[in-house]
């Protein structure tokens, strides 16, 4: 088994010197599908442009393919806030980080318009909208949101807590002594 780990690792069949070592392939890069997210390898026939209308891109925003979710994702970004936040919201749930990271670039560009509605998400039953949220208000850098960003610096999911902090380092301001009495209280 150890030679079989090593033979994968190190293949010299091929181009390239001997002994050096080739890229292994995994075995989802060979799968049909990703075994993780079931997400399909291949380009669909069909991606979102920019021509769709704005329900059908929601609609992509839950498709199988990751490539359809997260070109959706982007779409939507080009569109009305009154149309697309609440979907792109939504995407902040998606399975895969790259989707989710574009919602988030994508809820960012609608600028400070959307900054009490972000303010909101960040009491979202959902972890990932949490996270997401703390990360577009450190993109404002709004005064407003310092608040509710020490609260969220002591969310009981990691990544809300790390991306409430780094916004709030993005903004020049640390978490309170409390919000640390807080959380190792706890």
């Amino acid at each position: 088994m150890a030679e079989e780990k090593k033979t994968e690792g190190e293949k010299t069949e091929g181009t390239g010197t001997p002994g050096q070592k080739l890229p292994v392939v995994t075995r989802s890069m060979i799968e049909e599908s990703c075994p993780t997210c079931e997400a399909e390898p291949e380009i669909p026939k069909v991606l979102p442009d920019a021509n769709w209308s704005t329900e059908k891109l929601v609609e992509a925003t839950k498709d199988k393919n990751l490539l359809t979710r997260s070109n959706a994702v982007m779409l939507l970004g080009k569109r009305s806030p009154d149309v697309a936040l609440e979907p792109l919201i939504e995407a902040l749930k998606d399975k895969e980080y790259i989707v989710k990271t574009n919602a988030m670039v994508a809820i960012s560009a609608f600028g400070k318009q959307v900054l009490d509605r972000m303010i909101t998400a960040l009491d979202d039953a959902d972890p990932d909208v949490r996270a997401g949220a703390a990360w577009v208000l450190g993109e404002f850098k709004d005064p407003k949101s310092i608040e509710h960003l020490q609260r969220v610096a002591n969310d009981e999911y990691p990544l809300a807590r790390i991306q409430a902090k780094a916004s709030l380092m993005a903004m020049g301001v640390g978490i309170t002594k409390d919000s640390k009495k807080e959380r190792t209280n706890e």
